[in-house]
Formats: structure tokens, sequence, C-alpha cells
């Protein structure tokens, strides 16, 4: 047997293929692509990773320029007069074009030795099962094909059944705010998220526009590349207007493979699938849960179950059905407040939290403190969802225990 299998070269399978090496655990990593074609290819997001990634104890940190190192942001939802605050945080989040860092993270797993095998298509349920018989477990990260045959869709933890945002990806030229995270909604319409990232052009602007379905904001999702520009340079001036005061002359979409168009239907997925060789595969990162990205979490959730997953396989087998659940069951204690949360903000908020807000317009506490939710995602989910926190807080109760 050849140790663990994985499934996938984005940020789950990498950390967990890294943290595995770490452990002394043996662990072969099925790619699609070789390091030159995702260095070549189309954009696949716009992360901001938190610090809780603990991509420094993996002796992986790459791409840490200062101008891709957010230590504040800036909150602005539209309205007469709009509500907006300023807040700073101790540890800074960290953007950088996955084109960049999922690269790095193969060489370095293949630098220390890991083995890699470049699949050249994607992962399906029969190739999935086929390379089980060389591994005492297969741990499924990525594969449109694989997932969906593979790991059900969870009807219990899944409440939408269809995309609640259409998003529109890119990055700019001509939008300047220096190391500053910049979140604008406009209420009934979308969200529209400003980043600096570090990317083969240099340090630039990610702009990412979550447009509610039907709403003004989702025309820009089918524009050509060639238009994307113009058509977002109106969208930021009557839907985030501070965010426009920042647009200069050469404001433009850097390369028609900088941009991303489409929609997420966030899911709940199975976690544990028997193949029919007798071995199971477990399922962590996007294979598992889809989270809409409007709060930021999905590439930091992803690490954090592969983290949990690592620490699973190396306390030893058997790898069979028992252990897969108990190990998904660890995971969903960190990944339940994310899906939470992020499901909420998918929604009008809450009374409690419209207070909370406002409350960060006049106090430097909260707004920090409101930032701070974005980096600890389980106390973020313990304001979101309790009235009673939200009143503590706003009442000057002492530190929360969550930080």
């Amino acid at each position: 047997m050849a140790g663990i299998g994985i499934v996938g070269a984005g940020i789950s399978g990498l950390t967990l293929a890294l943290r595995l090496q770490q452990l002394g655990v043996e662990a072969t990593l099925y790619s699609e692509q070789d390091p030159a074609s995702l260095r070549s290819g189309r954009l696949p997001n716009t992360v901001s990773r938190m610090g809780h990634t603990l991509e420094r104890e993996l002796g992986s940190e790459h791409y840490r320029d200062p101008g891709c190192l957010m230590g504040s942001a800036e909150l602005s939802i539209k309205g007469d007069p709009p509500l907006e605050f300023l807040a700073r945080i101790a540890e800074p989040f960290h953007a950088v074009d996955f084109r960049l860092l999922l690269p790095a993270y193969l060489d370095d797993f293949t630098g220390r030795g890991g083995e890699v095998v470049v699949t050249g298509a994607p992962a399906d349920a029969a190739r999935v099962d086929r390379w089980s018989r060389r591994h005492e477990l297969m741990v499924v990260t990525a594969g449109r094909r694989s997932v969906a045959e593979l790991f059900p869709r969870d009807p219990a933890r899944s409440p939408f059944d269809r995309p609640q945002r259409v998003l529109t990806a890119g990055l700019y030229g001509g939008l300047d705010l220096g190391p500053m995270f910049s979140y604008n909604v406009s209420p009934g319409c979308g969200e529209i998220l400003r980043m600096p990232m570090m990317t083969r052009h240099g340090v630039v602007s990610g702009v990412l526009v979550e447009a509610v379905p039907g709403g003004p904001l989702e025309p820009l999702s089918r524009m050509p590349a060639a238009e994307v520009a113009g058509g977002l340079a109106g969208l930021l001036a009557e839907h985030a207007p501070r965010l426009a005061e920042r647009v200069d002359g050469g404001f433009e979409l850097l390369g028609e493979d900088d941009l991303l168009q489409g929609a997420i239907t966030p899911v709940v997925r199975e976690a544990v699938a028997e193949l029919s060789g007798g071995r199971i595969a477990l399922a962590v990162g996007d294979a598992w849960i889809t989270n809409d990205p409007l709060t930021g979490q999905g590439a930091n959730l992803g690490s954090a179950c592969a983290w949990i997953a690592a620490d699973a396989i190396a306390a030893g087998g058997p790898y069979d059905a028992a252990f897969g659940h108990a190990t998904a069951e660890r995971m969903w204690e960190a990944a339940a407040p994310v899906t939470g949360w992020t499901n909420a903000f998918l929604r009008p908020p809450a009374a409690h939290v419209v207070a909370l807000l406002l409350a960060a317009t006049t106090r430097q506490d909260v707004a920090d403190l409101v930032l701070g939710l974005f980096a600890n995602p389980a106390y973020a989910w313990a304001v979101i969802s309790s009235p009673e926190e939200v009143a503590r807080i706003i009442d000057g109760g002492g530190p929360s225990p969550y930080f």
C-alpha cells in the first residue's frame, strides 16, 4: 500500500498533502494539472486568507508582499446616510492569486519528496475507485464528476437549491486603496468586495461582485471581457461610491484570463463514500462543502478541515467507514459555524446585526471586533446567531472568551 491518496491539488488537497508529509505519513497527490498549467490558466477565484490557515506552520509561506497584507478594512452600506466604518485587525489578511500559490505549494511538496500524479483530466468515481487499490484511504478534495457521483447533497445541512448570488471576479488596474480591504453592500442588489492581491502582474486590485439574481449587478456576469471594466465602473458609482472615488483613468481588466464569471449553489455533501474495492473516500474542502464566497471562508475552511483530517489520519487506522464518519464530525465542528454564518449573510440582516453595525460606526472597539469576525468564524456565528451576544457587546461587556 502507498499510504494515502489525495484527489485534487487545490488549497485543501495541498494543505493536506503538506501536513501529512510533516507528520511522516506517505501520501500521493492526484492533480489534474501540472504546475506550469496552473500558472498559465484562468483566474480561479479571488481569495483572502486568514491567519488561522497555518501556512507558517507548514513551512510554506509565499508571496507575502506588504502590499497584499491587509491590516485594515472599510465597510460601507449604501443608504441615506450610508453606514460606514474603518476597522483594524492584528494579524493581516493575505491575498495571492492561486495561479501563483498552488504551484508554489506543489513545488514544496515534490521538493520534500512527495509524489504527484498528473492525471490530465478530471477525476470521476471510477478513477477514484481504481486509484484506491493502491492506497489505504482516498481523500477527495476536488473534481466535479467524482464529487457529484460519490458524495450526494446533504439536504439537512443545505438550505439552498439554487445560487444565491451571481459572481463576477476580476483583476484590475487603476483602482488603488493600498493594503486595505473594502466591503461594500448595496441592500437588495448585492455586494462588491475589493482586495489587494499579489498576482503575476504584481499587486493589483481583485474585485468580486456578488449580485443578487435578477438585480442590477447581475448583467456584469454576462458581459464580455472587453466590456467588464466599463460596466463595473458604472456600477461602482451607483452601488459602491466610496470605492468609485478611487477609480482613475487607467481602470481596466488586466486580461481575458483575469476574469471569472458564474454562480455557486451553497451545498454540504455527505462526507464519506464506500468504494467498490472495499475502501472509503473522505470528502474535504469544496468536495464536501461549497460556501458562497461572501464571507471569504471557502479556502480558509478547506485549510482548517485539511489539518483536522491530517491529524486524524496520522493517529492511525483502520481507515474504514467509522473512521470517515468520526473524522467528518470533527471537521463539522469547524465547518458548522462557517456554513451558518455564510448562509445568514446571504439573507437580509437581522435587527441585532444591524444594531451591531450601527454601533461599529461610533465605536472603534466594535468596528475592530466586526472585522475580527472574519478571522474567527466560530465567534462570528456565535455573534450573528445571538441577539444576546450582540447586546453584551454593545453594552460594553468584557472581552469575549473567543478572543
